[in-house]
């Protein structure tokens, strides 16, 4: 008797938990945009690409709405499993930089720098009117004279990539922390096309190791040393113009799509 009574309570404890798992599924294959959330946030968090988010909801910007539902997943039919192998001939430049070795290791790195290269065409938001990046621009200003330090993040002190982050914040783009994750983002573009707002990236002590933030006339605003403090400086100087190696837009108007 024990026996039959216990065995029906058994099957309802794994059936509510098997409807449990279910619900927790469907949770994570759909997004609800939240009031501060940008596309390329969500996608970080989500473990998944801008690009990528942009296909599943047929997305034509990067602009979301409060309450939006996005789809994290598609479905897809079978993949071939069968590893990749890439001739030893074949030299990726950015892959060769980062010091990756030869193998599976080497393979998967070369895959990450080809899905980062495919994001970087996106942008990550839209003005919402011309006069905003200037208002970028007045804000930027306001850290002028601002001592350099490493790590710092408020008028106190504060680093190149961490015055782009802080100021580019207050604009609704979460960006990553150090100058050279904030290179692989966002659209590139070339020194004839700057506009304002456009980070320039440089090699300084490493490759993407200074990022600042284009002012216009051919000037940019970054948090330059320990001596110079935030200023404001020309890519016709020498030492910029040598170790000038990319220049990318973070949020456009209708032109740039």
């Amino acid at each position: 008797m024990m026996k039959r009574r216990i065995f029906p309570g058994m099957v309802l404890v794994i059936l509510f938990a098997s409807m449990g798992f279910c619900r927790e599924g469907l949770a994570h294959n759909t997004y609800n945009v939240r009031k501060g959330d940008t596309l390329s946030g969500i996608a970080r968090k989500q473990g998944v690409s801008v690009s990528e988010l942009k296909e599943i909801n047929r997305l034509r910007s990067n602009v979301l709405k409060i309450g939006q539902k996005l789809a994290l997943k598609k479905s897809a039919p079978p993949m071939d499993t069968t590893p990749v192998k890439y001739p030893k001939s074949t030299v990726n430049p950015e892959l060769a930089a980062a010091g990756a070795g030869e193998g599976q290791e080497s393979v998967e790195a070369w895959a990450e720098v080809e899905r980062q290269k495919k994001d970087s065409e996106d942008l990550l938001g839209m003005w919402s009117s011309p006069e905003e990046p200037k208002l970028l621009v007045k804000a930027a200003m306001g850290f002028l004279g601002a001592p350099y330090r490493l790590g710092g993040f408020s008028l106190k002190g504060i680093d190149c990539s961490g015055l782009v982050k802080k100021i580019y914040a207050a604009f609704s783009i979460d960006l990553p922390r150090t100058a050279y994750e904030q290179s692989r983002i966002g659209m590139r573009v070339s020194r004839k096309e700057l506009v304002e707002g456009d980070l320039l990236f440089f090699n300084t002590r490493g490759s993407f190791g200074h990022v600042g933030i284009y002012i216009g006339d051919n000037k940019f605003i970054h948090a330059a040393s320990r001596k110079r403090g935030v200023r404001v400086s020309s890519l016709n100087e020498s030492y910029f113009n040598k170790r000038f190696v990319r220049a990318v837009r973070l949020k456009g108007s209708e032109d740039d799509l």
